[in-house]
């Protein structure tokens, strides 16, 4: 009986030390995007920036949007989302978690400052759902905003080969 105890006490506590392991990889981290003015900037881009302006993440992570208050906005564009995926804006909050589900590529720009070139780019997990569809719709953007997607584009191609 005491060998039985002592086994079951031993299976419980190797259970109970792996299961925290387990539920933690299976809840993504939130990650915090920053809305930046820097009046101190030499370039309206660097005055008005996302940081990071690249940001990739598995399907189901949450990400934190900072600073969106004052003229900010972090507005999804509705032609750069996967298909399906909710279209969101923020505006007025200082801090909002969003999650994001559907995997692809989301174009998001401040909707105030993206003629200086204020966008990111978002890349949750395979980036191929909607990825020509986004850079399709480059051209219908202003210049600041299209170069601005060129290079966080050039950017995730290089990185992911």
């Amino acid at each position: 009986m005491t060998i039985s105890l002592k086994l079951s006490a031993a299976i419980l506590a190797a259970t109970m030390a792996f299961a925290p392991a387990a539920q933690a990889e299976d809840i993504p981290e939130i990650v915090v995007v920053h809305q930046i003015i820097d009046p101190n900037a030499d370039t309206p881009a660097h005055a008005y920036r996302f940081e990071p302006k690249f940001l990739q993440v598995p399907a189901g992570a949450t990400v934190r949007f900072k600073g969106s208050t004052g003229r900010h906005t972090v507005t999804a564009i509705p032609r750069m989302i996967p298909v399906g995926a909710r279209v969101f804006e923020i505006r007025g909050e200082p801090e909002l978690d969003l999650t994001f589900e559907k995997e692809g590529v989301y174009g998001i720009r401040c909707r105030v400052h993206g003629r200086h070139g204020m966008v990111m780019l978002l890349v949750v997990g395979d980036p191929g759902s909607n990825l020509e569809e986004a850079k399709a719709y480059l051209p219908k953007l202003g210049e600041a905003e299209q170069a601005g997607f060129e290079e966080l584009f050039a950017y995730m191609e290089a990185r992911n080969g």
